[in-house]
């Protein structure tokens, strides 16, 4: 493997799931797609532009981009003897560290593949998992990142012994009567093993705080779209809450929970960002995100953000919608069209035919907020009503959480009062005859 000369300390970057110690200030990397029998150069376009984007979130350069037809899948290097040959001399020729598939390869295709190169393969689904590992900030997403790429690497030992010695789980001692994959083997069992006890404790602690949440009556709205849609964005306009966004792909990969504030409602309800997803999301992670991703199935209202720039937001709704099917997500969904500044007039107005019933915001801008906190506010509270209603003097402070009191006439032993109320928390109030509707007496 060529190192650069003197590379700068703090700017070193180690892929993750690399196989050597490789300091350098910016891997160079060879990107290839991979075209399958049934599929065209057009299909892939779009999966080659992703990887292209998650080569630099990952802090590598994409220096050549190849594109490789197969027919037949080669079940020792995936690729044919010619590409290999092809593919070998313009590594050897332009000096690559990395070589990334746009597909998922066997632990022997990419055992293979890293022979004939002489440096790093890595194929999608690791790709993956580095970034993720990159921007986990909280213990929770840390202990995910770390099982899902735990997982990953278990099959993938050969040839893997410096870089388990540098995982969490310090696997890679060698033990006594034992070879060395063998105790690899075994101590990444026992961290897996550890790593799932660890998040079963926090899974159980969130279904405290949701039961705590139930028992309050308050309302549960998660955030969740295709990565770099704009969600992380978007809860900082919504709740005015600190959250780290950037224009790359996973920025955020913990779960963020935030309080939002409807006029006239003093009870807050729950606003939380998710992880983005993206096409052939590792199905690793998706397992060992399952506390996080507890969220979005237990929300009472999805908020679905939808890049209005990307050229395929169908592809990417498409995407988002099969993954919370996965998880087996059932609430309603409110679908936003995320970043309308960065579109022409046309663009916008096709979107508009096509989705008459979504809402188009710019989240940078702040365009488009006080429409999509109505339409939050009529889904889970429901349309604003004007009513009269008779109530007890002293429910008065407890109607007043949830609407607003125009005006109060005295009437005996009760009041009647002109409510500004939402549909919804009206009912609730009838139905716990904290108020009774004045037409109906």
């Amino acid at each position: 493997m060529n190192q650069r000369n003197n590379p700068n300390q703090t700017d070193r970057r180690l892929l993750t799931v690399s196989d050597r110690d490789i300091f350098v200030t910016v891997q160079n990397a060879l990107l290839v797609g991979i075209i399958l029998s049934n599929e065209t150069r057009a299909d892939k376009e779009e999966s080659l532009k992703e990887l292209t984007s998650l080569v630099k979130t990952a802090g590598s350069d994409p220096l050549i981009i190849q594109t490789k037809r197969v027919d037949k899948i080669n079940p020792k290097t995936f690729i044919g003897k010619g590409s290999i040959i092809e593919l070998e001399e313009i590594s050897k020729s332009n000096d690559i560290d990395v070589v990334i598939f746009d597909c998922e390869l066997t632990p022997n295709q990419q055992k293979e593949l890293r022979a004939i190169f002489q440096c790093d393969v890595v194929d999608r689904t690791g790709l993956i998992l580095d970034i993720f590992a990159l921007h986990a900030q909280s213990k929770e997403s840390s202990l995910q990142v770390e099982l899902a790429m735990s997982v990953y690497l278990k099959p993938r030992l050969a040839g893997l012994g410096s870089t388990l010695n540098q995982q969490g789980g310090g696997i890679g001692t060698r033990g006594p009567g034992e070879t060395k994959l063998e105790t690899d083997s075994r101590l990444i069992d026992n961290r897996i093993n550890k790593l799932r006890r660890e998040l079963k404790k926090i899974e159980k602690q969130r279904i405290l705080q949701s039961n705590s949440r139930e028992k309050n009556n308050t309302p549960l709205v998660s955030i969740v779209g295709y990565t770099n849609a704009g969600k992380s964005t978007l809860l900082k306009k919504l709740t005015n809450a600190d959250a780290y966004a950037a224009d790359e792909l996973f920025a955020t990969v913990d779960s963020l929970q935030r309080e939002l504030k409807i006029n006239n409602i003093q009870d807050p309800l729950i606003i939380s960002d998710t992880v983005g997803f993206i096409q052939n999301l590792p199905t690793t992670l998706i397992e060992s995100f399952k506390s996080t991703l507890l969220v979005a199935t237990e929300a009472d209202l999805l908020i679905h953000v939808v890049d209005a720039a990307t050229a395929v937001p169908e592809l990417h709704m498409n995407t988002v919608s099969k993954i919370l099917e996965q998880i087996g997500t059932t609430a309603n969904e409110i679908l936003v069209f995320n970043k309308i500044d960065k579109i022409d007039k046309a663009s916008y107005n096709e979107l508009i035919d096509k989705y008459p019933n979504a809402i188009f915001i710019s989240s940078l801008k702040n365009k488009g907020m006080p429409e999509l906190i109505e339409s939050i506010a009529e889904e889970i509270y429901g349309e604003i009503l004007i009513d009269k209603y008779m109530v007890k003097p002293n429910n008065l402070e407890k109607i007043s959480r949830y609407g607003k009191i125009l005006n109060v006439q005295n009437e005996s032993d009760y009041l009647v009062i002109e409510l500004d109320i939402r549909e919804k928390l009206a009912n609730k109030l009838c139905s716990n005859k904290i108020i009774e509707n004045y037409e109906n007496a």
